[in-house]
């Protein structure tokens, strides 16, 4: 077969692997391009994908890394964003495998080259990134490094609003409550669901569900136990969205009992009964800036 024959027998290859929906046909197909270029980066990248177990999805992605050093494993072209696709898989999957050090470094690298591109496909992910960064560095502890960052994070989402609050508390605990306070209602205002989805008191979204319920979910999956590094942060954290669910009448029947008689437990009853009498019906950023400017939490 000659080279320009081959060359674009593989790119053939290549998008029937990646346009098809059967994982098994896909690995087949990438196993035929391997036949033509052993070291191929994208096909081995599909392979990876559809391998469970994490050992042997780490090894085949450091061997399409390494492969990326080499001529002819990919176009030029697509050098810089295969190697973020790389470093992106082995970050979520290090992660997985509870490998805080070395899904970060990967991480890290995966953001520096998003920073440095001006790909639109590079940028995609960019929030994803940043989000897996920030769970990072709570799973390390390094508190102050998210703050740091957190202030020069220009774009405010949910792990951005989490993060922080986080950081804040797990830094000078019960000592800066109005400052966690208004933390809590800057990331209630993000996406006013999620905390219910990590308390558990909303299901997961069906098949029906928008986008922003499924990324919600999503989020609150990845972010759920980061409250309960402190089991007062998690009474406080809590606290604050029973209230906040109360008034916004995100509770029925006998929920709403139960909750009461936990909100009561936790000491947010009375904080409850005040706020009954001067908040007014509204969405739900009307009621947050009504909590946070009646300084709820900050006791």
């Amino acid at each position: 077969m000659g080279r320009d024959n081959k060359t674009s027998r593989i790119d053939q290859l290549l998008s029937m692997a990646w346009s098809t929906n059967s994982p098994a046909r896909s690995v087949s197909i990438a196993r035929q391009v391997l036949e033509l270029s052993p070291e191929n980066t994208d096909a081995l990248i599909i392979i990876a994908d559809n391998t469970e177990d994490p050992e042997e999805r780490i090894r085949i992605l450091s061997r399409a890394m390494a492969s990326l050093d080499a001529e002819g494993n990919c176009k030029p072209e697509d050098r810089e964003i295969l190697r973020l696709t790389v470093n992106e898989r082995l970050a979520y999957t290090y992660f997985s495998d509870g490998n805080f050090s070395d899904a970060l470094s990967a991480c890290e690298e995966a953001l520096k080259i998003i920073a440095s591109s001006d790909d639109p496909d590079a940028q995609e992910n960019e929030q994803d990134m940043k989000t897996l960064y920030y769970r990072l560095l709570i799973e390390l502890k390094e508190w102050h490094k998210i703050l740091s960052e957190t202030m020069k994070d220009e774009e405010h989402y949910p792990a951005w609003g989490y993060s922080r609050l986080v950081a804040a508390w797990m830094t000078a605990p019960g000592r800066s409550m109005a400052v966690c306070a208004n933390m809590f209602w800057d990331a209630l205002m993000l996406s006013p669901d999620i905390p219910f989805y990590m308390l558990g008191y909303l299901e997961e979204p069906d098949d029906n569900s928008d986008s922003q319920e499924q990324d919600d979910f999503d989020f609150a999956l990845m972010y759920y136990d980061v409250i309960s590094v402190s089991d007062d942060l998690c009474n406080w954290f809590t606290r604050g969205a029973i209230l906040f669910g109360l008034l916004t009448n995100r509770f029925d029947g006998r929920e709403r009992e139960y909750v009461l008689d936990v909100l009561d437990t936790l000491g947010g009853y009375e904080e409850y009964e005040r706020m009954s009498s001067v908040v007014v019906e509204g969405d739900d950023r009307a009621v947050i800036e009504m909590l946070a400017a009646n300084k709820c939490l900050s006791e």
